[in-house]
């Protein structure tokens, strides 16, 4: 199952109706600006997930605030929260505004949507992206945190003196503190390398609420960031081990891109 999949199937496969909703579109024009964004996205964490620096910033990112709300039944999509929390993940996934506004100009030009109003959706769109990636994943990287002693960090107390986060690693992304991250120092320790993932530990995150579920880990164990990669890998739809591999990957999807799109507005679209 990847990210379309998982996003079809939350608030009861009502995600796009809620998206045009929001937005004053129909569901038509709802579906197809998703079904153009959402594999941009993907392929950008894929890209990102070939260096520690970049995963570890992935998990710091979803880390960062309650995405789930994105995917709640009749979410406010354009609250300041939700908008808020999507621009912070598409700074992570995009690193730019001129990145931002390609995604938009492509989405525009594939969906018909006007490119103003699919601009105003990405950072909505981004936060529903991340809500199904915690969703999936959350359980299975909040445990491995708690295998390595990877504590949350509590926020800090307001002292009125501004933010009290901790001063990033060298390496670390300006704003993409570890303050009430459920992952705690988790994505530090990715970042560092050289863990390993004993076997013949549990081998599937506890279920329950909030805690996301269904990604098995190996009983063989591993490196941490080729484990951590396949977590999300498993959700967001990528697999290929080397760099190469993406970019054939990326060059398909780009020469078949009316194709895929044909089809996955049909699954998007149907009732």
């Amino acid at each position: 199952m990847n990210i379309l999949e998982v996003l079809t199937a939350g608030q009861g496969g009502q995600v796009v109706a809620n998206l045009a909703q929001s937005f004053g579109i129909d569901r038509k024009q709802a579906a197809d600006v998703l079904t153009a964004v959402v594999p941009e996205l993907a392929y950008n964490m894929e890209r990102q997930s070939f260096n520690r620096g970049g995963l570890a910033d992935l998990v710091s990112v979803l880390g960062q605030a309650d995405y789930s709300k994105a995917l709640a039944p009749g979410a406010p999509l354009t609250s300041p929260g939700v908008t808020d929390a999507g621009i912070q993940a598409l700074d992570t996934l995009l690193w730019s505004k001129d990145r931002s506004r390609t995604v938009a100009h492509r989405a525009a030009r594939v969906s018909g949507v006007d490119e103003t109003l699919v601009r105003q959706m990405l950072p909505s769109i981004a936060a529903i992206v991340m809500g199904g990636i915690a969703s999936k994943a959350g359980g299975t990287l909040s445990s491995i945190a708690s295998e390595l002693g990877a504590a949350p960090v509590a926020k800090a107390a307001d002292t009125g003196v501004g933010d009290q986060r901790p001063l990033p690693i060298p390496g670390e992304r300006p704003g993409l503190g570890r303050s009430g991250s459920p992952y705690g120092d988790l994505p530090d320790i990715i970042r560092r390398g050289g863990t390993r993932i004993p076997g013949g530990g549990t081998s599937r995150a506890p279920a329950g609420p909030g805690r996301g579920g269904g990604t098995n880990l190996p009983q063989s164990g591993g490196s941490l960031d080729n484990i951590i990669r396949d977590v999300l890998g498993g959700v967001v739809g990528f697999q290929s081990k080397s760099v190469i591999g993406w970019i054939i990957r990326f060059i398909l999807v780009r020469w078949g891109w009316n194709f895929v799109q044909s089809i996955l507005r049909r699954l998007l679209t149907r009732r």
